[in-house]
């Protein structure tokens, strides 16, 4: 049960996915980060969710793409 299970080819570590990566992150850091984003039911709410949609998808996106290019 302690064993921990990596798999270091599962995780792209070229140039294009850090990149993909870190934008990724962004999107989803502005999606929490943004005031009143999360809690609040107006305007600032429907940005953050949509922030944080697009990063998560950015996200899946960049490993789809990068696991077939990189023919795993």
């Amino acid at each position: 049960m302690d064993k921990q299970i990596t798999h270091p080819e599962a995780i792209p570590r070229s140039r294009e996915a850090i990149r993909d990566m870190t934008i990724a992150g962004a999107f989803v850091a502005m999606g929490i980060l943004l005031p009143n984003g999360v809690t609040n039911g107006d305007f600032a709410s429907h940005i953050g969710g949509i922030a944080l949609g697009v990063g998560i998808g950015w996200l899946v996106k960049s490993f789809i793409s990068h696991k077939q290019s990189a023919g795993i």
